[in-house]
């Protein structure tokens, strides 16, 4: 049986999620901060975590540090609704063994674990739209934010590159 650690500030979500493993007969607990991970006494007895990049205010690289600080064994999946390639890669420098867009299916969860084998017939991929917008994130990156910049090597109008920004801006 395999013992799971849930980080995210989406109390509904981490409660769900758990109950998800728990039908699963996996040992199940969540943390909604940093704070409360912290607290937490038990870190090295956890096998797997998943880990939201946004706690609050806090950044889930973060906690990705403390976990394979205390547990270097860990296997910790990043899951995120505000995915970039610059965090992804970040996030595996950092010891996660995948970085994971929400929503996400649980089967498509446990799959990333190595734990069970979902036979998909037909492979699911990223949409165009979602690729595009990862790639404008991490030219922004690269270029410090400077959109002047990162429209001239994107090879667009500064005013386009702010139309793809604005369209692609996470609604809360």
């Amino acid at each position: 049986m395999k013992n799971v650690l849930i980080i995210d500030d989406d109390r509904n979500f981490c409660e769900s999620l758990k109950v998800e493993f728990q039908d699963l007969g996996y040992s199940a607990k969540f943390c909604t901060s940093i704070s409360e991970l912290e607290e937490e006494q038990e870190i090295t007895k956890y096998d797997w975590a998943v880990v939201d990049l946004r706690i609050g205010i806090d950044n889930g690289l973060d906690v990705v540090d403390i976990l394979k600080k205390e547990n270097s064994e860990m296997e910790v999946i990043i899951l995120t609704g505000f995915g970039s390639i610059s965090t992804a890669v970040e996030a595996v420098k950092r010891g996660a063994k995948q970085y994971l867009s929400k929503p996400i299916q649980f089967d498509e969860l446990l799959e990333s674990f190595g734990d069970q084998q979902i036979d998909n017939e037909v492979e699911s991929y990223p949409s165009l739209a979602r690729k595009e917008r990862e790639y404008i994130e991490f030219v922004l990156n690269e270029c410090d934010g400077n959109i002047s910049q990162a429209a001239k090597k994107l090879g667009i109008h500064r005013q386009s590159l702010q139309r793809k920004l604005k369209k692609y801006t996470p609604l809360k």
